[in-house]
């Protein structure tokens, strides 16, 4: 092969940005159609004095989180199930078949890990055991099964048996056993966001505001994508300061009339707001206490 200036910087330009003389053959391979051997490369390497430059060992791991492709999507998070919202839920249902939605995404919070609760219970309760909560979270996972494609993240309540097992029992250890019967449709990630296309970033952040629409607005400035949230069970949908990025509380898919510290302790925290989103044709729709059902069921 003829090492021209503009191979030899198209190699350059790989090496600095870590890849292995071995990924190097791999992509101008299938770049140039034509065999390029790890031997090739690291004698290029060696010739033209890069032989020096740093290369990934991939011993110390890589994040890259998920980014799922444009399609139409049912957006929910927070079921806290068992205390799910039959009424969300089945509105939910309702315009997914509607409208043909088939893909979902769950933003956090499916579970509530109440057999992992590491405060003291309130008055009334009973300890919960994780075959009970998988009893009782069966008919929501039968439900699921009307999606062909399911994704899940990381909601603050899925690391509570990381959190009281020292990390040695997470939630990837058990998913199996509670999402019984969806098989691969559940895909989970460890990560707690997960982009569609180029414009959507959905996430159930560590950060929490009792100021509705703020954490999603600054998520959207930090990160210049729509953000659509979970976490802070609010309804919003707010626009950031240049005009172009969407802050979006989802809601969710609870039931606060089955949640003991909302219902047993009073604050000055604001309501919680039922809620989801959809994704269709590349526009998002928000469904919450003052949606016209009429229309859309």
């Amino acid at each position: 092969m003829d090492w021209t200036d503009d191979k030899v910087a198209a190699i350059k330009e790989l090496i600095i940005n870590g890849e292995t003389s071995w990924a190097i053959s791999q992509i101008l391979s299938e770049r140039w159609n034509e065999e390029i051997s790890k031997y090739t490369v690291d004698n290029i390497r060696s010739r033209f004095g890069m032989a020096h430059l740093l290369e990934n060992t991939n011993d110390v791991p890589l994040y890259h989180e998920d980014t799922l492709p444009e399609d139409n999507y049912m957006i929910s998070c927070d079921y806290h199930a068992p205390y799910y919202s039959e009424v969300w839920i089945n509105r939910m249902f309702a315009i997914a078949k509607k409208m043909g939605v088939k893909k979902h995404v769950v933003v956090g919070d499916l579970f509530d890990m109440d057999f992992a609760k590491q405060q003291k219970l309130n008055e009334g309760e009973k300890q919960s055991t994780l075959d009970k909560e998988r009893e009782l979270c069966a008919p929501l996972m039968k439900a699921l099964n009307y999606f062909d494609e399911i994704y899940g993240i990381v909601g603050n309540h899925e690391t509570k048996p990381g959190r009281i097992t020292d990390a040695r029992i997470q939630f990837r250890h058990i998913i199996q056993y509670l999402t019984e019967g969806l098989g691969t449709k559940f895909k989970f990630s460890i990560y707690d966001k997960i982009k569609i296309g180029d414009k959507w970033l959905l996430v159930h952040p560590r950060s929490y505001s009792q100021v509705s629409g703020s954490v999603a607005v600054r998520l959207a400035e930090k990160f210049h994508r729509h953000v659509l949230n979970a976490h802070g069970h609010f309804i919003a949908l707010r626009y950031d300061r240049s005009g172009q990025y969407m802050g979006v509380d989802l809601g969710g898919m609870f039931d606060t009339s089955k949640i003991a510290y909302i219902n047993l302790k009073t604050t000055t925290h604001p309501f919680w707001n039922g809620g989801f989103g959809m994704i269709y044709d590349g526009y998002f729709h928000h469904f919450h206490a003052g949606t016209d059902w009429s229309i859309w069921t």
